[in-house]
């Protein structure tokens, strides 16, 4: 998104018990990712508008939408045997029994009661963001908001519309900064030293990043963030921002 097409940036906390973010190259196991692939947050952000599924892909890919994400909450995993229909061979209405499967469910660490996670998001179209906000300040969701799966619900809270005016940007950075959201690895230019990383623990997945309108998967990239959603002092490539009540730096979930 060119410089002189910058809109207005939302900030909002979606907030729930627990969460599962299925891992896209996992098979029987359903693991989770800690935190919302970009997938994950087009569809929450999707199903906030009102938008029917697989029809806002193009709307919310890379290409005109821009989210970012923050955890906010100590978070731990829980592994969980769930039943199943075996619907192999025509089990469909359950006449060949039900199998097992492990489900992998993250939860606050106590004595955190919420997971919590903070998006980001901007738009092409200033008008998708301002409509977002103002139904977010009316308490109104499109349709119910689940993080992930529909056993676990989720709401908004600390919802912030920010004027592009408003915010800090800063382009290719010459030195660390401290950054509080998810970072792709194709945007770090290198890690700090050992000694400025005590008591970090940084952790690294591969998650999806956007979908074609058919739900093939477009682009996927490594993410980086610390486990308890503490800013890390990254030197980053690409534009970060930096919002006037903060005293630390995002970037969004793209290449």
């Amino acid at each position: 998104m060119a410089l002189e097409e910058r809109g207005p940036l939302l900030v909002f906390d979606v907030v729930g018990p627990m969460a599962h973010f299925r891992k896209f190259y996992t098979n029987s196991s359903s693991l989770s990712y800690p935190i919302p692939p970009r997938t994950a947050l087009m569809g929450m952000i999707a199903a906030l508008l009102g938008r029917e599924r697989d029809l806002y892909y193009e709307e919310l890919g890379m290409e005109r939408a821009r989210i970012g994400v923050a955890l906010k909450s100590s978070v731990r995993s829980l592994m969980q045997m769930v039943n199943y229909l075996f619907t192999k061979n025509e089990g469909w209405d359950g006449s060949r029994g039900h199998t097992q499967i492990p489900l992998e469910l993250i939860l606050p660490r106590p004595p955190e009661r919420f997971v919590r996670y903070q998006v980001y998001f901007q738009h092409r179209n200033p008008e998708w963001v301002e409509l977002l906000h103002e139904q977010l300040e009316r308490g109104e969701y499109g349709y119910p908001l689940y993080l992930g799966l529909s056993e676990c619900p989720a709401w908004v809270e600390n919802t912030c519309l920010y004027p592009s005016g408003d915010v800090h940007w800063v382009r290719d950075p010459e030195e660390a900064l401290p950054v509080g959201t998810a970072v792709p690895l194709s945007k770090l230019v290198e890690l700090p030293p050992l000694e400025r990383l005590v008591g970090r623990r940084l952790l690294k997945d591969r998650m999806p990043l956007d979908f074609y309108p058919d739900r093939r998967l477009k682009a996927a990239g490594d993410i980086l963030w610390e486990a308890e959603g503490r800013p890390l002092p990254l030197k980053l490539r690409g534009e970060l921002f930096n919002l006037p009540d903060k005293d630390t730096y995002g970037c969004f979930l793209e290449p």
